[in-house]
């Protein structure tokens, strides 16, 4: 029996070589990004290329450079950039095989509706996530790049409230636009720009429309690193706040479509702090 000891304990090893194993997220608030998270993003990449999609940006250029700046001062090495301007260019070769020789990916800013038109349901969606689900690459995003990380994606437009010069003035049943994300987080709602823009009201909104999903507000300067066990590290200069209405009673509207609820928990988190979503 003990001449076979060795194999026995071999076993487990060759069992789970090569097996899928998810990676990490940066999800930034937008405004300046935290050095201190680009340079988690820089190590998680341990080396390896890193490709930077700035798909959501009016100005990829501009973009692309200042963040690609950043990313070399963390002491990234090897750095692309390409700007996918439509489902066509997404499911080229070339624009495939760049994600899948990257250790990272990382998403500018702009307009997540524009990002997701153009990537997604495409080779590009696949491949990423072969990247974060299989082979244990992070994936990154700033602004818009950070909304389209959940399932439940706020694009940011009104429904019901035409004025413009009332942005999210009340808390009120289907007025808050959502499509689909990524969803590389499927158990809550990302917003972003969160304290800096006031955007409580829609985030509490979509909460009690979505009630089994926490929302995440990322206030610029600060950011997440979601690990692959669920956990969530804040970095930055700011505060990320959870609104989660998963315990919350007597969730109704009245006659005007303005939502109501008791008891839904608030947590304040501060850099440094480590969370998790249970």
């Amino acid at each position: 029996m003990k001449r076979h000891l060795p194999l026995l304990i071999l076993l487990p090893a060759l069992l789970f070589a090569g097996a899928p194993h998810k990676g990490h997220l940066l999800i930034i608030g937008g405004g300046d990004k935290p050095m201190d998270a680009m340079q988690e993003f820089v190590t998680l990449c341990n080396g390896g290329p890193i490709l930077i999609i700035t798909s959501a940006s009016e100005d990829p250029i501009e973009y692309g450079t200042i963040l690609t700046g950043q990313l070399r001062q963390c002491g990234a090495g090897k750095i692309t950039m390409r700007h996918i301007v439509t489902p066509e260019v997404a499911n080229s070769d070339s624009i495939v095989a760049l994600i899948d020789a990257a250790s990272g990916v990382f998403f500018t800013g702009g307009d997540q509706d524009r990002l997701m038109n153009r990537v997604g349901h495409t080779r590009v969606e696949k491949a990423l996530n072969r990247l974060y689900y299989e082979r244990g690459g992070i994936i990154g995003g700033t602004s818009a790049g950070a909304a389209v990380m959940s399932e439940v994606m706020i694009t940011g437009n009104e429904l019901v409230n035409k004025d413009s010069t009332k942005i999210f003035y009340n808390i009120q049943k289907k007025n808050v636009e959502t499509k689909r994300g990524f969803g590389f987080v499927k158990n809550a709602i990302i917003d972003q720009h969160f304290l800096m823009r006031k955007r409580h009201n829609r985030l509490i909104s979509i909460v009690l429309e979505h009630p089994e999903l926490p929302g995440i507000g990322i206030d610029e300067e600060a950011a997440i690193l979601v690990y692959p066990d669920g956990r969530f590290r804040v970095y930055g200069q700011d505060a990320v706040i959870i609104y989660d209405a998963r315990k919350a009673k007597n969730i109704r509207s009245n006659e005007n479509g303005f939502l109501g609820a008791v008891n839904i928990k608030v947590d304040l988190l501060l850099p440094g702090d480590v969370y998790r979503i249970k």
